[in-house]
């Protein structure tokens, strides 16, 4: 008797990615895993990235387009044409280690509610070599863990000095997860990302740590720089307003010291960015902050002499040299 093998989609929502895009797509449908399909959505670029797309059109590749909407609607419209059992998420322009999938859904299978995670390489550019490894810090934050809320709750930071981050194609998670946690938040532009995988983690019965490799592509892309200085205000408003809702899904699991150390410090990573630069913000955060007790805090500003600076006369002196230094560059 043969048994079929669940389907798993690969969503990859694209925005001016021709560059990079055709890779992307390899490292989807190059799986060791073979019962896969691709699922883009091209989210109105105005490069070549559809044409490319259309390039791959087969069984296994689904192409979509709509009006630019930003990433979080073009991975819901993703999710509305994906058919498969499991969800891997991949942006136009980072990659797959070949046995990713496989390795992730062998340990799925066997555990019924939870969620996968990999390591993930950051890579400059087309740099990527067998030099590239998997940041030791990051790992840190990456195990099996029984229990979600415990899971982010150190993430963001409520057991160490400092949160980290996960890649989102890091991930590999059953649909009927993404089901319960609901759609992408699509009003929210920065740390959407964060605001959605706090949803399925705390919806899912726990983490396991897996191998295989997820890609970051980092590397210098000016129009994301125009975008971020001509939106900074916008911006700002969605990474406080994920900031809140990741608050209001932990503390409607638990509201234990810890919980509240995690928000804390993350209301607190904002008020670093909002100050001098947004005012209005920066109050708001203030007055949230009032809500939790004091814990300590020594926010990353940047090199060694700035950082120094921080830790000797504060933060906000540090944040008045920057601010004033980058006015001065004006």
């Amino acid at each position: 008797m043969t048994i079929v093998q669940p389907l798993v989609s690969v969503i990859i929502p694209v925005y001016n990615m021709q560059k990079y895009l055709a890779e992307a797509i390899n490292s989807a449908l190059n799986q060791t895993y073979n019962n896969i399909e691709v699922v883009v959505v091209d989210d109105g670029s105005t490069d070549d990235s559809l044409a490319i797309a259309k390039s791959f059109e087969s069984e296994k590749v689904k192409v979509f387009s709509q009006s630019n909407k930003g990433a979080s609607a073009a991975r819901n419209k993703g999710l509305q044409y994906a058919t498969g059992r499991y969800i891997q998420y991949l942006d136009g322009d980072d990659l797959l280690s070949s046995d990713k999938i496989a390795v992730q859904l062998a340990t799925l299978k066997k555990n019924e509610g939870k969620i996968a995670v990999c390591s993930t390489i950051h890579f400059n550019g087309d740099t990527l070599s067998q030099a590239n490894v998997p940041s030791p810090y990051e790992d840190s934050f990456l195990y099996d863990d029984d229990d979600p809320v415990h899971f982010i709750t150190d993430l963001l930071g409520g057991y160490r000095e400092h949160g980290s981050m996960i890649a989102i194609h890091a991930w590999l998670v059953p649909k009927d997860i993404i089901d319960k946690a609901g759609p992408w938040n699509e009003e929210l532009t920065l740390d959407d990302d964060g605001e959605y995988f706090c949803r399925i983690i705390l919806n899912s019965k726990g983490i396991l740590k897996t191998p295989g490799i997820s890609y970051y592509r980092k590397y210098n892309d000016v129009n994301k720089i125009i975008d971020y200085r001509q939106n900074k205000e916008r911006l700002f408003k969605s990474a406080l307003e994920a900031v809140l809702l990741k608050r209001n899904y932990i503390q409607a699991r638990t509201n234990n010291p810890v919980s509240q150390k995690a928000i804390y410090r993350q209301l607190m990573q904002l008020a670093v960015m909002f100050y001098l630069e947004q005012p209005a913000l920066y109050r708001q955060v203030k007055k949230e902050l009032k809500h939790y007790p004091t814990h300590k805090f020594t926010p990353v500003l940047g090199g060694r002499v700035i950082n120094f600076i921080s830790r000797a006369f504060g933060w906000k002196v540090s944040k008045t040299l920057q601010y004033g230094y980058t006015k001065l560059l004006k």
